[in-house]
Formats: structure tokens, C-alpha cells, sequence
């Protein structure tokens, strides 16, 4: 007997040709075969988190693709209402498509059927015996026509489940033939189930990737809502809602005072955001709009250096005027606020999603929402999850009750700045006297040279937070300004307790190799920046971080080495590059979570 072989990250199932549906175990990694399907007469559908139910789509679907040869599903009437003929009886009309004699075409009953590729699609003989009605065709419809979609498909969750060009589509939650980042429990708002066409980047239109190893992936055929399909959004001018995709407001600057570049112009960044390809995002001028489904408002900017920053200058609706009363005290183990941002504004995820995960150390049975919260008694305060691959968990934007100033200097710099700010760096002391830099990115966790730190692990600080890393194997553009923080000294000075910063514009490694004439072996775990004289890396700034604007928020790319001079004309600064060791590091975190323990 034939069989199929059915392909699953978590199950490895053979499944016979005729069989509809089949059953995965979890617990016992096995497979149930299932003759029926959920439409069976009889047949119920139980929730059980100990098994997945796994169906063709053809005995359940009430839609067609092409011909519809395929269909499979329950219709018996035809377009004009008439009542389908069984096929396997021979009145009122006489036939030739006897089920025994086309057993894959599936003629049970008096279902539709197209068992001769008709081009009208699935059609069946009728109980009307009059001639003129011996056959009609029953009208099922296209899933292309099944669900219109409005604007550019964001929010489509149509039947379609075939490329424009006819390929099938590959499930959401596959790897196979194609790996891919849209896994529906990643995205669980994006409607990613099973299929079926959707549009979860913000694409011109709903697509989906194929199951030919050839093409990666295509856009879908489907119709359109009314003359431009657009969709009733709430606009603002003055706030934004939610990510800021209905924002009609008239900002046209980023935070840092750049100008956007207008939506119609390919200068200087080339992009396919033009009006005409998004008619409902309204991309008019130059103005900070969110076509996309990115965490905020957003454009291309006049810096042909720039790409794209967040528009964060424009306020979120309901926080210009919204009391700052929502903080924590102690370590905000009993915060029960409604923030579920985290500090760098990404969306926190439902608590419920790692109840049994063991992550951090720690159960979370009995928290709900995805509200901020600190569960673990962590010494920064409430934190989250969040469904960033590259940032797996952060702090979250509450700042505590009560401000202390920090003022240890025995392994901490002083910090004379407000509640509100962020600082990122720590100096190290050597018999008091100021050594080098570091960058806290975690708890108890310090990025610097492995000449400056011999034993400390950092201790906490009320206005001392974490910095951000990058994308693991990301590359910084060159002539991406960026800049370089220390204590270090400046023009011969002696060490002031006042932390410096300088704009390094990135240097590719290739021109550095010619600017230092050879003398450094620069690789690619190796970021070179800057090259003004007097404006580098100097003493007691080694350890310290280069830091790049990726968006609205601050990443660390490059760490300060020794032995590169100070502040040199036509030598560029030489930086360990971060983003070549973003995956070892979150390795280390994983797998060495107690610093003591390394």
C-alpha cells in the first residue's frame, strides 16, 4: 500500500494515503492514525495539550485552488440550489464516473467532485432529471475570493494557503524546506497558523515561503476590499497608539534632530516603501509613520550614514499627561503595575509562556498578563520576556520609589546624574586609583578588557543599568557614527571623575589595515573607528564600550583594547568586535548563570 511520509520538528509519522487525519503524542512521540476528519458526522474535537491534531487540508477545507481537483470537502447542492446525485447510483442519470473505477478521486456519497479537471471546477450530477440539468457545476468558491483583504493583508486570515504561481505554502511552525524566523508562538499575533497566506513584516501583501526547496518564498493572489482596500484604523496626530501604525501626525524629524527623507525619493537610501505600494499608510511628505509593523514610528533620514531611526520623539497617547506614580520599592518584587514594555520598548510576552521553562532559575506558576514583574527577587527590579531571539529577557522601563545616588568608589564610579538616566559604564580601581572601563550587560556581569577586571563582579546601583548587545554576526555600515565613552585621560590630564564621550565614525577593517601601515593583524573579531587626533581611545578608557544607535536604542559593538596609543591622527581606535561573540557570550550567560561558578 502506498504510503506518505509526514515530516515534523517534533513527530516522524508515515501516514496512509487514505487516511484524513492523524493524532502526534507528545508524551510518547508515537502517531495515531485517524480514518475521519472533524467534519465527520459523529466526529468531536477535544483540546488535549498531550496531542496535536494533524488534518488534511483537503477534507476540510470548503474552498478551491485552481480546478479544485483536490476538494475534498462536503458540499452536495449544486450553484442553483439542486440536490447532487449519489455517484454511486446510476439514476436519475447514467454515468460513467462509477466510485469503483476512480477510487483516488474520492466520489463518496453525492459530494461535489471535479474527477475530469473540468476548468468550471468541482460540479456533480443532479436529482433533476430533466436533461438540460444532468450536471452543474456547485459553485465553490476560490480561496482567493473566500476573504478579501484590506490595505496591505496585515491583518488577513483568509483560507489561502498557494503562492500566486500555484506552489504550496510551508507551515508556519516548519523549518523544512526553508528555515525561517516566523514561528507562530514567536509571533502569536500575527495569525500563523497552519499555511495559510499572511503578511507578519509588513510586505507589500500577504505571502507565505513554499514548499520547493527552489523558491524560498512568494506573494499570494488575493482580492482586495472595496476600491482600495483600505481599513477603519484609529489615526492620531499628536501621540501614537499602540506600535503606531494609524500615526497621521506631521513629525518629520528623529530624536537626534535628522531630517526624514521623503517617502517618494530614493536619495539618499534606495527603499521600497513608495506611497503608491502602501496606499492605506498614508506616506505622504516626509512625515514619522510605522507602515511596516516596527516597534514605533520610524523613517529613512537625510544622513546618507543613517538608514532608519525610530521617531521615539513623538509621545505615546495617554502618557503626556499620566502621573508618574507607577514605580517600585525594594527590589519591586511586589510591583503590580500595568507597565509590560521593557526599557528599550519591547513588548513584553505572556508570563504563561514560560511557566514550566525553568528559565532564570525559577518557576513562575500563578503569574499571569504579561505585565512587568520580578519574581525572582532580582536586584534591578521587575523584568520581562520578551519575543526578541536576540534578547531573550529584560528590565523594564519602572524606575524605583525612592532615588539614591550611588557614591561607592570601590569598584563603581561615581555617578552625579538623575534617577532617570542610564549609565552603562564602570571603572575599575586599583589601590583607589582608576585603572580602565567596563560595560554592565547583565546582572553581576561586566564587559571589558581581561587586562583591566582580575576578580569584582559588579555590584548593583540604582542609576547603573545594563546596555543592550547586538545581533549576533551583525556588520556596522562604514561611516556609521558611533561613539566611545571613559574616564580616560584627556589632553595629558589627569583623571577628573567626569565620563567623556567621542563620535568615532567606523572604519572599514581593510582601510584600517592600510592606516596602521600593517602593524596589527586586524580579523574579524576585530572593529576598527575614529582616526581624528585627539579624538580616540586613550589611557584609562581601555575596557570601555563603543556604542552605535541601532533604531531608538544604544547597542555595544566594540570593546577598548591596549596597545594602540593614544588618540592618534590617521590610526583609527581598534575595538574587539561584540557582535562576533554576541552568540558565546548569551552562551556563557546560559550555561554559567552564577559568575562565581566560572
Amino acid at each position: 500500500m502506498t504510503i506518505i511520509h509526514f515530516t515534523h520538528p517534533s513527530l516522524n509519522c508515515l501516514l496512509y494515503l487514505f487516511s484524513r487525519a492523524f493524532l502526534y503524542d507528545q508524551e510518547n512521540r508515537n502517531c495515531q492514525w485517524l480514518s475521519f476528519d472533524r467534519n465527520t458526522p459523529g466526529a468531536q474535537s477535544h483540546q488535549d495539550v498531550n496531542y496535536q491534531l494533524y488534518q488534511k487540508k483537503d477534507y476540510v477545507r470548503e474552498c478551491i485552488v485552481g480546478t479544485g481537483q483536490s476538494y475534498r470537502g462536503r458540499r452536495s447542492v449544486t450553484v442553483s440550489g439542486i440536490l447532487c446525485q449519489a455517484w454511486a447510483s446510476p439514476i436519475p442519470h447514467e454515468h460513467k464516473f462509477m466510485s469503483k473505477r476512480f477510487r483516488k478521486k474520492d466520489l463518496r456519497e453525492n459530494y461535489c467532485r471535479n474527477p475530469d479537471n473540468s476548468t468550471v471546477g468541482p460540479w456533480c450530477f443532479t436529482t433533476d432529471p430533466r436533461p438540460h440539468l444532468r450536471h452543474q457545476d456547485c459553485g465553490i468558491p476560490q480561496c482567493s475570493q473566500v476573504e478579501c483583504m484590506s490595505c496591505n493583508g496585515e491583518e488577513y486570515r483568509g483560507p489561502m494557503d498557494h503562492t500566486e504561481s500555484g506552489k504550496e505554502c510551508e507551515r508556519w511552525d516548519l523549518d523544512e524546506p526553508h528555515k525561517h524566523l516566523y514561528h507562530p508562538k514567536r509571533y502569536p499575533e500575527k495569525g500563523l497558523d497552519d499555511n495559510y497566506c499572511r503578511n507578519p513584516d509588513g510586505r507589500h501583501r500577504p505571502w507565505c515561503f513554499t514548499t520547493d526547496p527552489n523558491t524560498p518564498w512568494e506573494y499570494c493572489n488575493i482580492k482586495v476590499c472595496g476600491k482600495h482596500g483600505c481599513i477603519n484604523m484609529a489615526e492620531t496626530t499628536e501621540c501614537y497608539q499602540g506600535r503606531g501604525e494609524g500615526y497621521r501626525g506631521t513629525v518629520d524629524t528623529t530624536p537626534t534632530g535628522l531630517s526624514c527623507q521623503r517617502w517618494d525619493s530614493q536619495y539618499p537610501h534606495n527603499h521600497t516603501f513608495l506611497p503608491q505600494a502602501y496606499p492605506c499608510k498614508d506616506l505622504r511628505e516626509n512625515y514619522c509613520r510605522n507602515p511596516d509593523g516596527q516597534e514605533f514610528p520610524w523613517c529613512f533620514t537625510m544622513d546618507p550614514r543613517v538608514r532608519t531611526m525610530f521617531c521615539t520623539n513623538i509621545p505615546q497617547c495617554g502618557t503626556q499627561n499620566k502621573p508618574v506614580s507607577d514605580c517600585y520599592e525594594g527590589f519591586g518584587e511586589n510591583y503590580q503595575g500595568e507597565q509590560s514594555r521593557t526599557r528599550s520598548n519591547l513588548l513584553c510576552t505572556p508570563w504563561t509562556d514560560h511557566s514550566n521553562s525553568g528559565e532564570r532559575g525559577m518557576l513562575m506558576v500563578g503569574l499571569e498578563g504579561n505585565n512587568c514583574r520580578n519574581p525572582d527577587r532580582d536586584r534591578h527590579g521587575p523584568w520581562c520576556y520578551t519575543n526578541n531571539s536576540a534578547i531573550p529577557w529584560d528590565y523594564c522601563n519602572v524606575k524605583p520609589c525612592k532615588c539614591r545616588k550611588y557614591t561607592h568608589r570601590q569598584h563603581l564610579c561615581r555617578f552625579n546624574k538623575a534617577c532617570d538616566t542610564s549609565p552603562f559604564l564602570f571603572c575599575a580601581f586599583s589601590r583607589s586609583a582608576h585603572w580602565c572601563g567596563g560595560s554592565l550587560i547583565r546582572d553581576e556581569w561586566v564587559l571589558t578588557d581581561r587586562q583591566c577586571f582580575s576578580s569584582w563582579p559588579a555590584l548593583p546601583a540604582d542609576n547603573v543599568h545594563t546596555i543592550q548587545l547586538p545581533v549576533a554576526g551583525c556588520s556596522i555600515p562604514t561611516g556609521t557614527i558611533c561613539k566611545m565613552y571613559g574616564w580616560g585621560e584627556t589632553k595629558g590630564t589627569d583623571y577628573d571623575d567626569i565620563l567623556k564621550a567621542v563620535e568615532m565614525p567606523i572604519v572599514s577593517n581593510e582601510r584600517c589595515r592600510e592606516m596602521h601601515r600593517g602593524n596589527f593583524h586586524i580579523t574579524n573579531n576585530k572593529i576598527c573607528a575614529g582616526g581624528k587626533r585627539n579624538e580616540g581611545v586613550c589611557e584609562r578608557d581601555y575596557g570601555g564600550p563603543l556604542v552605535c544607535q541601532d533604531g531608538g536604542i544604544k547597542v555595544i559593538v566594540g570593546v577598548s583594547v591596549h596597545g594602540r596609543g593614544c588618540a592618534r591622527a590617521n590610526q583609527p581606535g581598534i575595538f574587539i568586535n561584540v557582535p562576533f561573540y554576541t552568540q558565546w557570550i548569551y552562551k556563557v550567560f546560559r550555561y554559567y548563570p552564577n559568575p562565581e561558578n566560572i
